[in-house]
């Protein structure tokens, strides 16, 4: 399992240096300036992409359950987000975490997961004490396989704000409710959860950038438990259109993944 995960962080970063060659082979026409991405925290930037771009985003994800010795490990590529926006303040996006892959004691299943499709609202830049805020809606579609698949449709808001604390310090902040309708004895159940980021990041000066953040959510009805993690990482500016990125992650509460890895690329195709 460890060699297999090793293996697919060495093909995110051979895949990114190619890109990079690439990307650099080619002189970069009206380029609207570094790439700004939703990926790896759990936050979501209130920045939209720029008019009439493209740009994806995705990764790999390894995390481990443990419970009385009876580790669940699950794998998660190619952890996708597909975004294009219309105009400066709109863009549409696809979330599609993909294949997912779980290792039990007593035996693995594998199969694909839900999809979701939302867009991005860009509501007002940062002025003063007030943030740079946006707005993002997004419906979770009941595609997947039955062992990854919530049943039911789920819709979500969250509201998006970001604060400039110093010249090289951030603030980027999540917060909002979604839906959920799901099965408690047979029985079908609609209870609202409440989701919450907030991620703290750092400029070092160069290309690469340090982050920290908790995220969430608060869970309404029986049985239900809220989940709570803390995560790390950084990533990396190889040109205005290429990132890298590495993290790390500890939950916080039972019931949440111990901990968690991953890796991955985003690239903004020129427009």
């Amino acid at each position: 399992m460890r060699v297999r995960a090793f293996l697919l962080l060495n093909v995110l970063f051979l895949t990114s240096s190619w890109v990079s060659a690439q990307t650099n082979e080619q002189p970069e026409a009206q380029e609207p300036g570094p790439i700004v991405t939703d990926r790896p925290t759990d936050s979501a930037s209130p920045l939209t992409v720029p008019r009439h771009a493209f740009q994806l985003e995705a990764g790999y994800k390894l995390s481990r359950l443990e419970s009385e010795g009876h580790d669940v490990d699950t794998h998660v590529i190619p952890d996708l987000l597909l975004r294009y926006s219309f105009t400066q303040k709109f863009e549409m996006r696809l979330v599609a975490a993909g294949w997912t892959l779980q290792e039990h004691p007593s035996g693995d299943s594998a199969g694909l997961a839900d999809i979701s499709l939302g867009a991005k609202f860009a509501l007002a830049e940062e002025r003063g004490m007030r943030p740079q805020m946006g707005l993002l809606v997004d419906v979770s579609v009941p595609v997947g396989h039955d062992d990854f698949t919530n049943h039911h449709v789920i819709p979500k808001v969250l509201f998006l704000a970001a604060n400039t604390l110093s010249d090289r310090l951030a603030l980027t902040y999540n917060l909002g409710p979604s839906i959920v309708t799901w099965e408690d004895n047979g029985e079908e159940r609609t209870d609202w959860d409440f989701h919450y980021a907030a991620a703290l990041s750092l400029a070092t000066g160069g290309p690469v950038s340090l982050f920290g953040e908790f995220y969430g959510a608060l869970l309404s009805g029986s049985g239900r438990y809220d989940r709570h993690n803390f995560q790390f990482g950084g990533t990396m500016l190889l040109s205005n259109r290429l990132q890298i990125d590495l993290r790390g992650g500890l939950g916080l509460v039972d019931h949440e993944p111990d901990w968690l890895i991953g890796a991955g690329i985003a690239y903004r195709l020129p427009f």
